[in-house]
């Protein structure tokens, strides 16, 4: 009988200790940002961003967008315009503030706004807004000719970059994201726990683990690639919708949404 006793308490443990730990909920976290310099832009001289991350989890990434993270809290080439800034802590939560980066007498300044493209379809826009410069300022989208036209219509979902043009030849650009509608908690993770985190594959028998918001968020771009690929699931298919929903997802900056 002791023995038996043993055995139920070290299994009782061992279960505990492989449980997954449950996710942060980011509406206890203080995360916060702000912004400790910049530098003016004009013409010839990008100007810069220098932000600060307090509280949260330790380690930090800071994006301009919201989309693509990178570890230093720098932003540099940047020309004058509406910025939104965002840092991502360990327990995946996100903090962001509006900054507005001023340009130099007479230089240009460029902010640029956004709607919601359907995943597969191209149904997003992009208006562009610009101050400054010398005359009548022309705009262009992804390298196309300058108009005076500063709205673009059926914008597909993903990266672009959004320029204009004053009369005398001085040329800012932006870059700008599109994002779709897509849901982790409404599209992914039913895809994810139907087809993926099963028994004998990623449920805890197979690594990544994939069952709790962060840990499909810490795998957003493996799983893109692998459901492209069509090596994920292992021993099953994906629908074309699914593996579309998932890359948009995942180009959206993995969203915890």
């Amino acid at each position: 009988m002791k023995y038996y006793l043993i055995l139920v308490v070290l299994f009782f443990v061992a279960c505990e200790s492989n449980s997954p730990e449950p996710d942060f909920d980011c509406a206890n976290s203080d995360l916060s940002l702000t912004v400790v310099s910049s530098v003016k832009s004009d013409c010839s001289k990008p100007g810069s961003i220098t932000v600060e991350a307090i509280g949260g989890k330790e380690e930090y990434l800071y994006s301009l967008n919201g989309v693509s993270f990178q570890r230093s809290s720098v932003f540099e080439d940047l020309f004058a315009g509406d910025f939104e800034l965002f840092v991502k802590d360990e327990n995946e939560c996100l903090a962001s503030i509006p900054f507005t980066l001023e340009s130099e007498p007479d230089g240009i300044s460029l902010s640029v706004s956004t709607t919601i493209s359907e995943c597969s379809n191209a149904t997003g826009s992009i208006t562009a807004q610009a101050t400054g410069g010398v005359g009548i300022l022309q705009f262009s989208l992804d390298g196309s000719s300058f108009s005076e036209e500063n709205s673009f219509e059926n914008v597909a979902a993903g990266s672009h970059e959004v320029s204009v043009m004053d009369e005398d030849g001085c040329i800012i650009s932006k870059d700008v994201s599109v994002k779709t509608d897509v849901s982790l908690e409404k599209d992914i993770m039913p895809i994810i726990e139907t087809n993926c985190a099963i028994t004998n594959c990623h449920n805890g028998s197979r690594s990544p683990t994939l069952i709790t918001n962060i840990e499909i968020i810490s795998n957003a771009g493996r799983i893109k690639s692998e459901t492209q690929e069509g090596s994920m699931p292992r021993g099953g298919t994906l629908s074309q919708l699914e593996i579309d929903l998932i890359a948009c997802w995942a180009d959206d900056g993995a969203p915890n949404n």
